[in-house]
């Protein structure tokens, strides 16, 4: 990195910075080279000091949550990556007798959102429990389970597109897709509101429990993983999800499937853990294999979920 965007850092953001940073202490598979320079705001001010930085030094800007759904190549990240992990607060913000919103900054972990919303009584996201990552990517992944989305709860969201000035959305100018919300280009998600609905908080941690417990049971929680790997395919005609990723690849016989130190976990098929020091080119020539295999065995031409970032050794 050059002197003088390391003055420039010195001098104008007042968070952490950490040059040559490894990617696999960011990453829920603990895989990744280096970053240039790993940042991480302490608000929003920070965030847009650190933007200008980038933009007039011409680097390039990669945000990062929890690292979940992410596989960072062997060689690293050349330019920023910027953590949103400093942005935590939540918080009610309004309510009536049937129903509550909550305020969620992107950088809340989503299991930490459903605890809250369990505690206080407040249902519609108990599904969600587990899910890894940021509850900034589950707003952009459309992040989902057992039939609820992001999309169902969400009332607003507020981003910072690349010149730095901030855009709040209402839900209805919100263009969600399976696994999937259009943005700008290089929007930062910073917060959202969420619209949930009051029961009994007793009934609603019982049902968080219960959701927590089948993950427990069919998920390789033991490993490092990148969550989903491929997202659930569609019919063309209609848009339901006509089999799950998972089934598929599990009927190609591919469980257990090893490359180098990954493997397609023999308790979730959709699952890739870093079983054994897994690099990057493992995980990649992995999803490549199945990827191939289900294409050659069902006709059904699978599409990852996860985000492929970085470069090759």
């Amino acid at each position: 990195m050059k002197d003088e965007v390391r003055d420039r850092l010195a001098r104008e953001f007042r968070g952490t910075t950490n040059y040559r940073e490894p990617m696999k202490n960011h990453t829920s598979i603990r895989i990744g080279g280096q970053a240039d320079v790993f940042l991480k705001p302490i608000d929003l001010e920070d965030l847009k000091a650190v933007l200008k930085i980038a933009t007039e030094e011409d680097l390039p800007v990669m945000l990062l949550g929890a690292g979940s759904n992410t596989l960072v190549r062997d060689a690293g990240i050349r330019g920023f990556v910027i953590t949103s992990l400093s942005l935590q607060k939540q918080e009610i913000v309004s309510q009536n007798e049937e129903t509550a919103d909550i305020f969620c900054e992107a950088g809340v972990k989503i299991s930490a959102f459903v605890q809250m919303a369990a505690e206080k009584g407040l249902s519609g996201c108990e599904s969600l429990i587990g899910i890894p990552g940021t509850m900034g990517g589950a707003i952009f992944m459309n992040a989902g389970a057992r039939g609820i989305e992001i999309k169902d709860i969400v009332r607003e969201i507020t981003f910072l597109d690349v010149q730095g000035t901030l855009h709040t959305v209402l839900r209805d100018k919100l263009e969600f897709g399976y696994r999937h919300l259009k943005l700008p280009r290089g929007a930062i998600i910073l917060s959202g509101i969420f619209r949930l609905t009051k029961k009994d908080p007793q009934e609603v941690e019982e049902t968080v429990r219960n959701y927590q417990k089948v993950r427990a049971e069919t998920q390789p929680l033991n490993y490092p993983s990148l969550g989903s790997v491929f997202k659930n395919p569609e019919s063309t005609k209609k848009g339901e999800v006509v089999s799950k990723a998972g089934e598929l690849i599990e009927e190609c016989g591919l469980k257990g499937v090893r490359v180098g130190g990954a493997r397609v976990s023999e308790k979730h098929a959709n699952f890739i853990v870093n079983e054994k020091q897994a690099t990057a080119k493992d995980v990649v020539v992995l999803i490549n294999l199945v990827r191939d295999k289900v294409k050659e065995k069902t006709g059904v031409l699978l599409e990852t979920e996860v985000k492929i970032l970085g470069e090759d050794t």
